[in-house]
């Protein structure tokens, strides 16, 4: 591409001058030569890139990025097929792909079939490490997978609304890497027959805050500590990238998966878990009433797993248990502070059956309100407010919010991201 070329010219030129610690172009401070693009449903691929001139698609913007870059994408639908990352930012320099300020894009996959998605992919090869880089602000729609990542780390999606249409049995975000942040997004109808979840991830240190993950086919959360997260150096960049260890699961609303719980903990590299402040409401809708709805365990032996303030509802129609019996309390987890089967969490439109057009905003009579543990982790809620708005975290990815917990709330219009 000639813009990456003439950019990655001039970084070379200037390598001597501000080169970190790694020999190469890409390993730069990037402050002093970060390029901000557009892109919008009016632009082409052959203008620069300007807010005047912008490209066409996102996939050839993503392309164009090296660290310290970031693109706007402006409102509208972009049909687009498989948007790469190739590339790394670095810490003081990440690469960014955001919605413009107040708008709303939309990235529709064109034939998922054909491996249609967003992708984090290194240049040299999947088992080399890929990172600093943010998605945030979009709506991802019809997509194999919505993200998929391969030895990522250090990169954060978030405001991401993620949503198939229930013909592909695949997930929304599906990937392995460490310091992972999913935060403030929906994830819902993904998957179909049973298989397909919302979230199907492996590595360190992830953390999974303030999102609403409804009508997937199968679990909301798959945390896979399985064989397959062992380290193998053929394809991790290193056994950070692979075992399953150090995740927090916090303040999420997960609600209506269709033929598993909400969460799963499957495996032995699955140490030091933190699943706290979660709802879990209505899951294994096609399950028995013996099925676990709540938190699954699949030949668990991971120890340190702290299960703690969640609320977990079932009205009987699908599983009704919390926990299932695949793991020992005292042994692999201990649990604390949880609600179980006594109140509904009074959504303002969730009834026990999946409406039209759910809302999982909370109502003044919820009893999730003030229920929660405090966390830095969560301290912004799904809607962008404050923790805590009352005398403590409300349980859930949304903070009851009109002064205090004496009002009704106001219902969001639409669960879509702004």
């Amino acid at each position: 591409m000639i813009i990456r070329l003439k950019r990655a010219i001039g970084t070379c030129i200037l390598a001597s001058a501000l080169l970190t610690t790694v020999a190469g172009c890409q390993h730069y401070s990037g402050a002093a030569h970060a390029a901000t693009y557009y892109v919008a449903t009016t632009g082409s691929n052959s203008n620069p890139g300007t807010e005047n001139r912008p490209f066409l698609t996102i996939a050839y913007a993503v392309d164009a990025m090296v660290a310290g870059d970031t693109t706007y994408v402006k409102g509208g639908v972009y049909n687009e097929k498989i948007i790469r990352f190739r590339r790394s930012g670095t810490k003081p320099a990440p690469i960014k792909l955001l919605n413009a300020p107040g708008e709303s894009p939309v990235i529709h996959c064109i034939d998922p079939k054909q491996f249609h998605r967003i992708i984090l992919h290194h240049a040299s090869g999947s088992r080399f490490p890929i990172g600093w880089i943010t998605i945030e602000g979009f709506e991802i729609r019809n997509c194999w997978e919505g993200i998929k990542f391969y030895n990522a780390h250090d990169s954060t999606f978030r405001r991401n609304w993620i949503h198939g249409d229930h013909d592909l049995a695949r997930p929304g975000i599906l990937g392995n890497g460490t310091r992972i942040l999913i935060d403030r997004n929906i994830i819902n109808n993904n998957g179909f027959e049973g298989h397909g979840h919302g979230l199907y991830m492996n590595g360190t240190a992830l953390t999974i805050t303030n999102n609403i993950i409804y009508n997937n086919a199968g679990y909301g959360i798959q945390l896979n500590g399985s064989s397959s997260s062992f380290y193998d150096p053929s394809k991790h960049a290193g056994p950070e990238f692979a075992v399953s260890a150090n995740w927090i699961i916090a303040n999420n609303t997960i609600a209506y998966n269709q033929a598993k719980a909400g969460i799963v903990v499957w495996g032995s590299t699955c140490h030091n878990v933190q699943i706290v402040n979660n709802i879990l409401y209505e899951n294994a809708a096609t399950r028995p009433t013996s099925a676990s709805q709540g938190i699954d365990f699949v030949s668990t032996t991971c120890k340190g797993i702290q299960i703690r303030n969640n609320l977990a509802f079932a009205s009987g129609s699908g599983g009704m248990n919390f926990l299932s019996a695949g793991a020992t309390e005292g042994t692999h987890y201990t649990q604390s502070g949880n609600i179980v089967n006594t109140d509904n969490p009074q959504f303002v439109n969730a009834p026990a059956t999946l409406p039209a057009s759910p809302n999982f905003a909370l109502t003044e009579r919820s009893p999730v309100i003030d229920k929660g543990l405090t966390l830095t982790a969560t301290k912004i809620a799904f809607d962008g407010t404050n923790r805590p708005q009352g005398r403590a975290y409300d349980i859930g990815a949304c903070e009851y919010n009109l002064n205090g917990d004496a009002q009704s709330p106001k219902a969001p219009a639409a669960l879509r991201v702004q």
